[in-house]
């Protein structure tokens, strides 16, 4: 049976992709565009951003939900201040950033019907 992977490493994975993407795409002294050729490989990506931004919001969610179950059940402990004043924090960033998930989702989304009908008319660099 395959190991279940921890929640972090899967969010530490998605944060690799995500500098890989960036360092493949960097223009070089061989190519002004990096690793993109054509605009499907642009609306392709979008799309696959889209789809990680509209998840995005129930993972905080999750996460501050916990955070409150563990509060409540009296299991937290805090180096410094209250525990309540730290898990509100928490629970107010993290319901902060699902709001700002929510709206990259939808400027994702503006980005990729803005791609759909995008075609290549040129040749390619190598």
């Amino acid at each position: 049976m395959a190991a279940t992977r921890k929640p972090e490493g899967n969010a530490d994975t998605a944060a690799e992709a995500v500098r890989k993407f960036n360092h493949a795409t960097l223009p070089n002294a061989r190519s002004r565009s990096g690793s993109l050729h054509y605009p499907g490989q642009a609306y392709s990506s979008v799309a696959a951003f889209k789809r990680m931004a509209q998840n995005l919001p129930q993972s905080f969610e999750q996460t501050s939900g916990f955070l409150t179950r563990l509060h409540l059940d009296g299991t937290l402990t805090a180096d410094y201040g209250t525990v309540a004043d730290h898990v509100s924090e928490a629970e107010a960033a993290l319901a902060e950033v699902s709001r700002c998930a929510d709206m990259l989702a939808d400027a994702l989304n503006r980005a990729h019907s803005a791609l759909s009908p995008i075609g290549y008319s040129g040749e390619i660099e190598d």
